[in-house]
């Protein structure tokens, strides 16, 4: 009889729910487009998006694509930020007609990363009853 191993959580800063419209532009060889999305989880090294497909433009989400690139731009009145991404899950998502993206972020400069702790701040100081 197999046994369930218990989930571990090995994430070294904690996520925090959110509901923030965002934008995931897709750069490749000959071309760029975007998508809306909508970020329901954060912490400083990515995110879980919600999105209404898995293709943008021409293209579909693949988990650590190389020939193309992503970036997640957040603009909101406490903050913004714009931040390289890589995917790196995705499944069906909670609500019906929706998928689940999981982002990390890349190349942290020190600026992004003031940019999301001050985001981060500003959810904390809100909702630290929503953190895990």
């Amino acid at each position: 009889m197999a046994t369930c191993k218990p989930h571990i959580n090995r994430r070294k800063e904690p996520r925090f729910r959110v509901s923030w419209s965002a934008r995931l532009t897709c750069y490749s060889a000959d071309s760029e487009e975007s998508v809306e999305a909508r970020v329901s989880e954060i912490s400083i090294h990515g995110a879980r998006l919600q999105l209404k497909s898995l293709k943008i433009g021409t293209h579909h989400i693949a988990v650590g694509s190389e020939s193309v690139r992503f970036t997640l731009k957040v603009s909101l009145p406490e903050a913004a930020f714009s931040a390289p991404a890589s995917i790196v899950w995705y499944s069906s998502g909670r609500e019906k007609d929706t998928f689940d993206v999981g982002v990390m972020f890349l190349q942290s400069s020190d600026q992004r990363k003031a940019a999301i702790e001050k985001l981060l701040s500003h959810v904390a100081l809100e909702s630290a009853d929503l953190q895990w």
